[in-house]
């Protein structure tokens, strides 16, 4: 009797044991990604707040910019009606895709081999150059990453996990000659004080500061001069794990461009000739290409 029951206890324990790694092993209940989002019809993505690229309407609430105006389009007639909108600082959006607190970042990244190693891009929708916020008449006569480069009294400022970073590193800029900052606003300060003599950010970002009046007392390098060689290529990125939500959504992106939908949110943001992907331009080769390779 006490033998039965002892097999019983352990047989009992055996079965609990299988029960609460069952439980416990995250595919056992996972559902994926794209399966809830349709589900739910609703999509979180991750913003830095900055126009154009992807930040809240003050008047309306609503998710708006370039990309989740893509991310709207690409889902809406799969009845993903909702685009939550989560607000980070731009160096937090990729560490925030992978903790699982957004399913994409829809906020004006680029396409680098560094960041193609932690998530998945989509197809690249962007292209963009660079430019820099200096004090009224620019008085450390700054026009280009060269002057940057040769001028040793000059400091740069740029966000933190910013490509910009990237590629003044690349062009040679000692990082001792540059402070980085986690936002706009802070680069901005460090300018109207003395502590950087610019701030270097896309093209797109200036102009859309420009045209919102959210810098006064500075003004943009005029001209900041960006080879083709220099310029990068934006995307939505997903987790890695997520591929088919990836690849419905480039699914979706083909069909906008090819009925015109992307070129009118284009158009809605500022976006012309210049800012088009051109069909050689594909995540794959920007994610294996060296600079140099990937504008050529």
């Amino acid at each position: 009797m006490i033998r039965t029951f002892n097999r019983l206890h352990v047989l009992l324990g055996l079965g609990l044991a299988c029960i609460a790694l069952a439980l416990a092993s995250p595919s056992a209940h996972a559902e994926p990604t794209k399966e809830r989002i349709l589900r739910e019809g609703k999509i979180v993505i991750g913003v830095h707040n900055r126009a154009p690229w992807g930040y809240r309407d003050e008047a309306t609430g609503q998710a708006t910019g370039w990309h989740p105006d893509l991310l709207k389009a690409a889902f809406s007639e799969l009845g993903v009606e909702e685009i939550d909108i989560r607000v980070t600082e731009f160096g937090a959006l990729i560490p925030g895709l992978l903790a699982g607190r957004f399913d994409a970042v829809g906020s004006g990244l680029s396409i680098t081999p560094e960041r193609c190693q932690q998530v998945a891009f989509g197809a690249p929708d962007l292209k963009e150059r660079d430019a820099a916020l200096v004090l009224p008449g620019n008085p450390k006569n700054i026009h280009g990453y060269k002057d940057i480069l040769e001028n040793n009294d000059v400091i740069m400022g740029a966000g933190r996990g910013s490509v910009v970073v990237r590629k003044a590193l690349a062009e040679g800029i000692p990082s001792e000659r540059m402070l980085l900052f986690p936002d706009i606003q802070s680069n901005v300060a460090a300018l109207r004080t003395g502590r950087v003599d610019a701030v270097l950010l896309s093209l797109p970002t200036v102009l859309g500061l420009m045209r919102d009046g959210a810098v006064p007392d500075v003004e943009p390098a005029d001209p900041f001069v960006t080879t083709d060689e220099q310029a990068t290529f934006t995307s939505v990125a997903f987790r890695q794990d997520d591929e088919d939500l990836k690849a419905l959504y480039n699914e979706r992106f083909m069909a906008l461009k090819e009925d015109g939908t992307v070129a009118r949110i284009m158009a809605k943001y500022g976006f012309g000739e210049e800012e088009m992907v051109s069909e050689g331009i594909t995540t794959e080769r920007l994610c294996s290409a060296t600079k140099d390779e990937a504008a050529q």
